[in-house]
């Protein structure tokens, strides 16, 4: 069949569904019904054939760019995020992930726990404690032994946030060692964050220390033990794959893990946002407190509560 014949032929139907097309885009891809989408997605694999029909035919460029137009036409009514992106926000923010936190629950447990062991054994060890002390939060001051004599409360304050933000990362990209390197983050944060309060917190005062740290504090630290949780979650598909292939457990728990350190990021943006402008404000140290207590209080309901309908669902 030649170029000619095979327009002919053709021309009526490719012409129909542009115009299909160009009421779609005006009415808006919200308003088809599923099998309007199953008559579109047919008819889109017919114009995708018809052009790989047409290349082999050796056609003009111009009947090429015809259909290589209508093509990308279809596919953007029919894979286009069509708002489906803000509504998948939404949906993942206030359903999808609280839900999934409490089906994983049990690895954010034990990531935890991991955490308040290194805090203990610093707490109670002054060796441990002297060792994990970070250098870099402490100004010597003349004329003072002390070397927390100086603590800058607010280079504190960054140097808390962003190491917990490294420490979540790694501790969720640690769970391709199949989960080694996760604990091992988990503990050591737990060392230094736990010398950080047993030194600082004397010499700046409770009040002043807890005021500074907690407001943006409670939500980095349930962030760090989400991400935690993912890397354990990941590696514990990696160590103990039950009955599936070592591969397989593998590729079923990844999009989980993954899921629980993307809303463990949101957690860090919130906690970014408080420590930007609550935590160095002049407000007083019982508002930031009772901040810092809404703020646990706030997490354990969305954490325990948002999205119980999608439970069974995950």
């Amino acid at each position: 069949m030649d170029e000619r014949s095979y327009v002919e032929q053709k021309k009526q139907f490719w012409e129909q569904y542009a115009r299909e097309l160009d009421i779609i885009r005006s009415k808006g891809p919200k308003s088809l019904s599923d099998d309007q989408i199953g008559r579109l997605g047919a008819s889109y694999r017919t114009v995708v054939s018809d052009l790989s029909y047409a290349r082999s035919l050796g056609a003009s460029e111009g009947l090429l760019h015809y259909l290589n137009d209508l093509a990308a036409r279809a596919h953007g009514v029919l894979y286009a995020p069509r708002s489906t992106r803000l509504a998948g926000m939404r949906s993942f923010i206030y359903r999808d992930f609280p839900a999934l936190f409490r089906r994983t629950a049990a690895y954010t447990l034990v990531a935890a726990l991991i955490f308040m062991l290194g805090w203990t054994l610093s707490a109670t060890s002054p060796e441990a404690r002297d060792m994990m002390m970070p250098g870099e939060i402490t100004k010597p001051v003349d004329g003072d032994k002390s070397p927390l004599a100086g603590i800058d409360s607010s280079l504190l304050s960054t140097y808390i946030m962003t190491n917990n933000i490294t420490v979540g990362i790694l501790a969720f990209a640690g769970g391709v060692t199949a989960g080694a390197y996760t604990v091992w983050e988990l503990a050591k944060n737990g060392l230094v964050i736990g010398a950080v309060v047993s030194k600082a917190a004397p010499m700046i005062g409770y009040a002043d220390f807890w005021a500074l740290i907690l407001p943006h504090g409670v939500i980095e630290l349930m962030a760090i033990f989400i991400c935690g949780g993912a890397g354990l979650l990941l590696g514990s598909a990696i160590i103990a794959p039950g009955n599936l292939r070592r591969v397989d457990a593998i590729r079923l728990a990844g999009p989980t893990a993954l899921r629980l350190f993307a809303g463990a990021v949101i957690f860090f943006v919130i906690a970014g946002i408080i420590e930007g402008f609550i935590t160095p404000s002049g407000l007083s140290n019982a508002f930031k407190l009772w901040f810092a207590a809404l703020t646990a209080a706030g997490v354990i309901v969305y954490l325990g509560f948002a999205g119980a309908t999608t439970d069974r669902q995950l």
